[in-house]
């Protein structure tokens, strides 16, 4: 990953950061901020790319929808 790419990511966690802060409180961005935390380094270290974290977000999410 080049460094455009890594400042274009740091400005998509950003601008989510912006998004969250001003939707959940601060209890629960506390209680989320761990793995929000390891989401961001994996993708910033090339583990794993943006798309396949928010689609793990996306499949944990159907499966909390699907138990209610």
């Amino acid at each position: 990953m080049n460094n455009a790419e890594k400042t274009r990511l740091q400005e998509i966690f950003k601008s989510s950061k912006g998004i969250v802060d001003h939707e959940f409180s601060q209890d629960v961005i506390d209680a989320c901020q761990a793995d929000e935390d390891a989401r961001r380094q994996r993708v910033l270290n090339g583990e794993t790319t943006l798309e396949q974290e928010e689609a793990a977000l996306m499949a944990e999410w159907k499966k909390l929808q699907a138990h209610h």
